[in-house]
């Protein structure tokens, strides 16, 4: 019994600890709800038009591309592109073509890797991607806020 004791008393701060964190982590993600009504207000104000998937990324599609070449997991994307926050400042672009070293399109912000499926090789697509399939409460240090909206211009210039 001592023992059983002494175990559950060693574990208590551990379990404490993972229940804060989660707390945390929730609260500081903005609601979903809050977030869909930004990029509404946002289409609204700048008279455009996006069509929301089931996983809440807003979408509008400019070029579909070849309807050939399509991307997968392990695709290698080279792409022209332009992220810049709801407030319309650009806080990242590629100003030529990038492969981003050739890193795989499953290791890009969930956004793009559902984004880029909906075009295929030539194809443009502008992405309003919310903060939870973006860079999330962590944001970007210096460059991207916390659960910023992320408004993403792409087009799909190859696929390896």
């Amino acid at each position: 019994m001592k023992l059983l004791l002494r175990i559950i008393i060693a574990c208590l701060p551990v379990l404490l600890l993972f229940s804060c964190s989660k707390k945390t982590e929730d609260q500081s993600m903005a609601p979903m709800a809050m977030v869909d009504a930004t990029i509404q207000r946002y289409l609204f104000a700048h008279n455009e038009v996006a069509i929301r998937d089931s996983f809440g990324l807003y979408y509008k599609i400019i070029t579909p591309g070849d309807s050939i070449h399509f991307v997968r997991d392990n695709s290698i994307v080279s792409v022209n592109y332009t992220n810049q926050l709801i407030d319309g400042t650009t806080v990242d672009a590629s100003f030529d073509v990038t492969n981003f070293n050739n890193r795989a399109l499953k290791n890009h912000i969930p956004g793009w890797q559902l984004g880029l499926r909906k075009i295929s090789k030539g194809g443009r697509i502008r992405m309003y991607i919310p903060p939870f399939l973006a860079f999330g409460s962590m944001g970007v240090p210096d460059i991207i806020p916390p659960n910023a909206i992320l408004i993403s211009d792409v087009e799909l210039v190859d696929i390896r």
